[in-house]
């Protein structure tokens, strides 16, 4: 008998463990199916972060102080103070064109036009030959950029005028240059403009001057303001400041990259009883030279700049006249670096495979699924990024990391949606209503 039971408990150890085996060789077959990554079996997921996006208009804006500055300063030359007989304006008279700043000597009349008549040859000289330079940069560049690499060596040093007031336009370039380093050619042919700019802007005035019969006085060549009256190297100077106002920033390192020209702006300042709107009408590709309009600005916004040459200049036109602002006002400016219309705003960290401007979102389908959806970002904000395409306006999107790992779109549910009556409900509810719902 003993060892009838011997048997038997033998038999039903082998047959527990037997068990015990199979069943947990169908737990782990079921765990494989239902949870690897090569698993085909739909599952729900729960999601806790969501949130229903609504269309609108977004604005990235760059606020910045600004000073009213004249679209163009004019400098008119006199050869020296012996040279003038008397001073017909003085700082801050309004001039008009053809206006007479000052009567010259008649004994040094026909020196001063043999003067100007040099000058202007000089000039001219002068605008052939940085015509000729851009030419030959842009031609470089162009080479350049169809055989990927080239050599450009383009010096160019061009010196006019007379010995009281030599003119001199200095450009350089030496770089190996590709396709990749075109901004070199960019900036030395910028540089070349801003040289044929201003000796244009000089031409005028030589122009004026001669235009004149008898060359009696120092004309004025622009309507505008008398703003300085000094001596420059043994020359006397008169600077003209234009009657047409812009406004004058900077952009450091860093905001260069944001702002561009026919950016949006909106001016603020004391004397303006609404705010202005207006639009970059240029962003300097070279550093701003020292000159008051910088210092002034450096005081107003005093950040410290580890580059002391990160100061680009970057001037903007008012849609409509600012002239109850003096010049030298200080006004406030923000500009749009970034406008988004019927876009919406989402949270940046809820998207997915992003690369530059173009990422994966999860949408919650009619059906309930976790669906990819590719979207387009116009821009990021803070912490959100403004979406212009791929969601629709009432669309719903989810997030949690595990729903990426899917080859399909899952199923999800939501948290149970919980509303709490307030105490005051409590209190006025009496004890018939509570008897009411406990029995029915």
């Amino acid at each position: 008998m003993s060892v009838l039971l011997k048997e038997v408990l033998t038999l039903n150890k082998w047959v527990t463990i037997g068990l015990s085996i199979a069943i947990a060789a169908f737990l782990s077959a079921n765990a494989i199916l239902l949870f690897s990554e090569k698993s085909i079996i739909p599952k729900t997921i729960y999601v806790h972060d969501y949130e229903r996006v609504t269309t609108g208009s977004f604005e990235e804006q760059l606020p910045k102080e600004s000073l009213v500055a004249p679209e163009q300063i004019t400098t008119v030359y006199v050869k020296d103070e012996n040279t003038v007989d008397g001073w017909l304006v003085k700082e801050g008279d309004v001039v008009q064109t053809g206006t007479e700043l000052a009567k010259l000597n008649t004994a040094s009349a026909d020196e001063q036009r043999a003067i100007w008549e040099a000058e202007r040859e000089a000039l001219e000289r002068q605008l052939t030959d940085i015509n000729s330079t851009i030419s030959s940069l842009e031609s470089d560049r162009s080479q350049a950029q169809s055989d990927n690499s080239s050599d450009a060596n383009q010096t160019d040093s061009i010196i006019g005028g007379t010995d009281e007031q030599p003119i001199e336009v200095d450009i350089n370039v030496d770089v190996e240059v590709d396709v990749q380093q075109d901004g070199a050619f960019a900036q030395a042919i910028s540089q070349a403009e801003q040289e044929l700019a201003e000796v244009n802007r000089q031409l005028v005035v030589v122009d004026a001057q001669l235009a004149q019969e008898g060359a009696t006085a120092i004309i004025s060549p622009v309507e505008g303001v008398v703003s300085d009256i000094r001596d420059e190297n043994g020359q006397l100077a008169v600077d003209l400041y234009s009657s047409q106002k812009v406004i004058v920033t900077y952009a450091t390192d860093e905001e260069w990259q944001d702002i561009q020209a026919n950016d949006r702006v909106r001016i603020q300042a004391d004397g303006l009883e609404t705010s202005v709107e207006g639009v970059v009408l240029s962003v300097s590709e070279v550093p701003a030279t020292d000159s008051e309009w910088l210092k002034a600005y450096q005081a107003l916004d005093p950040k410290e700049q580890a580059n002391p040459l990160a100061y680009y200049e970057v001037r903007v036109q008012p849609n409509e006249p600012i002239e109850s602002l003096p010049f030298g006002n200080n006004t406030n400016s923000l500009i749009l670096v970034n406008e988004a219309k019927d876009a919406v705003s989402v949270n940046s960290a809820w998207l997915y495979d992003r690369f530059e401007q173009d990422a994966i979102a999860h949408i919650v389908s009619t059906n309930g699924f976790a669906v990819k959806t590719p979207v387009k970002i116009a821009f990021d904000w803070k912490t959100r990024s403004i979406l212009n395409e791929g969601i629709a306006a009432g669309s719903v999107i989810v997030y949690e990391p595990s729903i990426s790992d899917y080859r399909y779109a899952p199923a999800i549910f939501f948290p149970m949606p919980m509303d709490l009556p307030t105490m005051d409900s409590v209190k006025d509810a009496g004890w018939k209503f509570y008897m009411k719902h406990l029995i029915f």
